[in-house]
């Protein structure tokens, strides 16, 4: 939800349109509701937590009467209440609106729960992105798995964006109570627990590396999906790691700003991902990364701000014994030119303005702008 936040408050306050958020309940934390102030959010009861029904959705989206719906996410029951608010126009052109996949076509999610992914596109979510006046990939990646899916839709490249505040690369503090009289370096994990993430991998592949430099402690953070949490913590103790891996549960707001500075470097494992906002999270804090070619972010390689892993044991331990080896002033450098990506790249501001553009486009009040693919 932090995209949607985040670009809804610049293109309202940068382009002066009004933007309605539309969620379901079981999205938002009580901590994520402090965090959309004077936002126009209406949370909807949900009947099933993993399809999101809510029936009271299609009722809401006719009465606020929006010129252009921008739904985020595929596969549950916005889909559908998407496509009959676009038709429901009195006989007249379907009404618009633009689709963000968030990495949901990429092959791996499409094989995770393959069946129900089959029947589903077949009830509804093939007539949604058909019926997309643009769909939105965050990366050319993405892009590529859409034309994969058979869709012909316009489509636009628009990266994912994050905020950048005061740099604080030497701004670190003891990461928990447990290590406060540690001197040992930090390395993150900061995002859900799920299998895709690859740390189960990252797990067997720090005991391998963890045997020959012990000045690390890898700390987990993140909400638990499916019991997930509780399997890699056997596996911890399993590989008798348990006093160099911290498991903190899900951090927001300052917690999570916090975790960013008291790491050292960030890793995401993953063995599929759309585009992490927690990796320009990470590199808009100053810190390195180490992370998988799947997550979609080649300019950190190309530009020296991430370490490469492949999403295997072996190379996961490779991957950490590179990080190991590098002395303060060179996770800094490395910190520095993520920071500096960010800037040019990856800015909301420059993200919203993208995007407003786009939606110019669609609504027919201005030409297509650079970022659209139509073949």
């Amino acid at each position: 939800m932090d995209c949607v936040r985040n670009l809804s408050r610049f293109l309202e306050n940068e382009h002066e349109i009004h933007v309605d958020i539309i969620g379901v309940e079981d999205e938002f934390s009580a901590e994520d509701r402090g965090l959309w102030g004077n936002s126009s959010v209406h949370l909807l009861a949900s009947r099933h937590a993993a399809f999101r029904y809510a029936p009271e959705l299609s009722r809401k989206l006719s009465s606020l009467t929006p010129n252009l719906v921008h739904t985020h996410g595929i596969w549950t029951y916005l889909s559908v209440a998407a496509v009959r608010w676009s038709k429901s126009n009195g006989g007249v052109r379907p009404r618009p609106y633009v689709v963000s996949t968030h990495g949901m076509l990429d092959p791996w999610a499409l094989h995770n729960s393959r069946w129900k992914k089959i029947m589903a596109g077949f009830a509804f979510e093939r007539r949604h992105l058909e019926n997309a006046a643009c769909i939105h990939a965050i990366n050319q990646a993405e892009a590529a798995a859409i034309r994969a899916f058979g869709l012909k839709n316009p489509v636009c490249v628009i990266p994912n964006g994050v905020e950048v505040g005061a740099s604080n690369a030497t701004n670190r503090t003891p990461p928990s109570a447990a290590h406060a009289a540690s001197d040992r370096k930090v390395l993150l994990y900061l995002g859900r627990l799920h299998p895709k993430k690859g740390l189960s991998i990252l797990l067997r592949g720090w005991k391998k590396a963890f045997k020959y430099e012990k000045d690390w402690i890898l700390v987990i953070a993140g909400w638990d999906q499916g019991g997930h949490r509780r399997e890699l913590e056997q596996l911890t103790r399993e590989l008798k790691i348990a006093d160099s891996v911290q498991f903190t549960g899900p951090l927001f707001g300052e917690a999570r700003d916090t975790a960013y500075q008291n790491a050292d470097a960030f890793v995401l494992p993953s063995l599929s991902e759309g585009q992490p906002l927690v990796v320009l999270e990470a590199w808009s804090h100053a810190r390195p990364v180490l992370m998988t070619q799947e997550c979609n972010l080649p300019e950190g390689f190309e530009n020296g701000a991430a370490i490469r892993m492949s999403a295997t044991v072996e190379g996961t331990a490779g991957a950490l014994g590179k990080l190991f080896a590098l002395e303060k002033s060179a996770l800094e450098e490395m910190g520095r030119r993520g920071r500096d990506l960010v800037i040019g790249n990856f800015s909301w501001s420059h993200i919203a303005s993208q995007m407003f553009a786009v939606y110019q486009w669609v609504l027919g009040r201005s030409a297509p702008p650079n970022c659209m693919l139509f073949d």
